[in-house]
């Protein structure tokens, strides 16, 4: 059983075993094998990292403190598989909802609200249109409708999430939790590409409640929880453990 399953929110900040003052023995504490570097008529079994035993414990829940390469080896995979596949699910979301960090047009926030300008963020993509999408467009413009899933409305959309995705992100490396002041700008290029410019100023609000609807807070910090949690797992999926 791999305790990562399930989004559970596990520190990675963990002492390594050299540290804890647990003895470490010269037998795995898995298959009981002896640790040992070998010789000339004795093979060697080395023992397993003390990072890659530690992730290993936090994985699957065991308590060992020895681990030889020849059975933790395959632990240690099988434990980075299950952290990497969560990493990816929570990538995944994060990608799926990124309109769930707050995003404001006006540029200055309400007069309750406690902020703290960080920098302008941008974000530019070029979409190319095609000569398909572009008769797929004009078909709909005939019909009075705007096609959403075809042409250049899917192109110029599709630009759209990806400028946000963009601000978003960088944002974030800023440690901001919000964006004000966004504006978007559209355009073509010569060859008939659409462009799309978005930007906005990081700021942090420290009293979020006095500014937001709970609906938003709620999605926003399950959106924060998500992020909390694949950065953490990406640390883990490097073989990362910082001492306590």
């Amino acid at each position: 059983m791999y305790l990562l399953l399930g989004h559970s929110c596990v520190s990675v900040s963990l002492r390594f075993l050299g540290d804890t003052g647990i003895e470490m023995t010269d037998e795995c504490g898995n298959c009981g094998a002896e640790i040992t570097e070998g010789g000339i008529f004795k093979g060697s079994n080395k023992r397993l990292a003390n990072n890659k035993v530690a992730i290993t414990n936090l994985v699957t829940g065991h308590e060992y403190t020895t681990l030889c390469e020849k059975c933790g080896s395959s632990q240690f995979e099988a434990a980075l598989l299950s952290v990497r596949r969560e990493r990816d699910d929570a990538r995944h979301y994060l990608k799926e909802n990124i309109t769930d960090f707050p995003m404001m047009t006006i540029s200055q926030v309400p007069p309750t609200a406690d902020c703290r300008i960080i920098s302008m963020v941008t974000g530019n993509v070029t979409v190319g249109t095609g000569l398909f999408s572009e008769l797929s467009q004009q078909v709909s413009d005939l019909f009075g409708a705007t096609n959403t899933a075809s042409g250049m409305a899917l192109k110029v959309n599709s630009g759209e999430a990806t400028a946000r995705s963009i601000v978003v992100n960088k944002a974030m490396a800023l440690g901001a939790n919000c964006i004000i002041g966004v504006d978007i700008d559209y355009g073509t290029t010569t060859n008939n590409a659409a462009t799309v410019n978005m930007q906005g100023t990081a700021v942090v609000i420290s009293n979020l409640d006095d500014v937001f609807s709970e609906r938003v807070l709620e999605r926003f910090r399950l959106f924060e929880e998500k992020r909390e949690r694949m950065e953490q797992l990406d640390r883990l999926s490097r073989g990362d453990i910082e001492p306590a």
